[in-house]
């Protein structure tokens, strides 16, 4: 391995040794401000409610790096990232187990700062508190991001991902187009995703095309989880490549919330059939390939058991029950604080956290 890939792992191993959980993400917001004051002296650092928006360089348009600060992990006392052949792993040696080495989004925080020493410039934000409903990026100081001219976001699991919608289309023609050839050389393919942070800013009316993507974590949100050295250099590569292809372009888009449009958002317990599923309530949700290897329809992601027993599976990634069975079920008996979920960002943070709470205890 040359001294360039060495260099890159030990800064990712490094990330990935700082402790942060939803709350308590103190060590983390530090050690990203250090490391702006050490090695990105010129950069201009401000700190807004937990919040941490950098900007290295002058420029009328910026590209922009998006990640978050938070993961779903507990912190341990006793806490070590191990490399066993570029598999990264964390390890409690209190317990004797292996724990969540929080790729999810340390991951993604480390591409940041890559960019922020590679390139001239770079606008670069950190959010608080995104595993829990996005609360950092929906409280974002808009007025920062007036002079992005587009936001990448490395907040998704495996290698191959580009997310270009989440309920709704992220980023225009003219985006896609630029990105396309990148895209393929580094083996990634466009496909929808879950909510995080570039979808919240684009709710919040950014006005700029935004993309979501994976990043080399794998089994996020459970105490399995790894994170694959190469896969994640693959994607900082592609993410480089795409900067230096797009520049300080601005890529403007107006983004539309289809799912929320979709619905009348009031009060669904008089509905017909369950509102979540568009009278699609005989299909399943659950994707079952050859050798019974159980995915969420909606995001790929891996299922859990479901508290509501066998006809449901539990995505961590969606945060969400889905059906798994080709039957009928009467919805009513399962009341719970997404019932009259009216989409408003209130709602999200507390189904969010319901939800994120209970897949930590599984």
């Amino acid at each position: 391995m040359t001294k360039k890939l060495l260099k890159r792992k030990q800064l990712l191993i490094d990330t990935l040794s700082v402790q942060t959980s939803s709350g308590k993400e103190e060590q983390m917001i530090q050690y990203i401000i250090n490391f702006c004051i050490k090695y990105v002296p010129a950069a201009k650092i401000e700190v807004d409610n937990n919040n941490i928006y950098v900007t290295k360089g002058e420029s009328d348009i910026y590209p922009c790096i998006v990640a978050h600060t938070d993961t779903v992990h507990d912190i341990h006392k006793y806490y070590k990232v191990y490399d066993d052949d570029n598999c990264l792993f964390a390890f409690n040696a209190e317990s004797g187990t292996q724990v969540g080495v929080g790729g999810d989004d340390k991951v993604g925080i480390w591409i940041a700062l890559q960019m922020l020493l590679s390139q001239d410039i770079i606008k670069c934000v950190f959010f608080h508190s995104e595993e829990i409903g996005c609360i950092g990026s929906s409280q974002a100081n808009m007025s920062w991001f007036k002079d992005a001219g587009y936001c990448l976001q490395a907040d998704r699991r495996g290698s191959k991902d580009f997310i270009n919608s989440i309920s709704g289309t992220l980023y225009g023609v003219a985006f896609a187009e630029d990105v396309a050839p990148i895209l393929s050389k580094y083996g990634y393919e466009e496909t929808s995703g879950a909510i995080t942070d570039v979808g919240q800013l684009a709710e919040n009316g950014i006005g700029v095309c935004v993309a979501n993507m994976s990043c080399g974590y794998y089994a996020p949100h459970s105490d399995q989880e790894i994170v694959e050295f190469l896969d994640a250099n693959n994607c900082l590569d592609m993410v480089t490549h795409i900067i230096n292809e797009l520049g300080c372009t601005l890529y403007t888009h107006q983004y539309t919330n289809n799912w929320r449009n979709s619905y009348d958002w009031g009060d669904f317990r008089g509905a017909s059939r369950n509102y979540w599923f568009q009278d699609q309530q005989n299909e399943s949700e659950v994707v079952i390939d050859q050798d019974g290897y159980e995915t969420c329809y909606y995001c790929e992601g891996e299922l859990k058991e479901s508290e509501y027993g066998d006809g449901f599976r539990f995505c961590g990634d969606c945060n969400s029950d889905v059906i798994v069975r080709d039957e009928e079920y009467d919805f009513d008996e399962f009341e719970d604080v997404s019932d009259n979920y009216d989409g408003s960002m209130a709602h999200k943070q507390i189904v969010n956290n319901h939800l994120s709470n209970y897949y930590k205890n599984k």
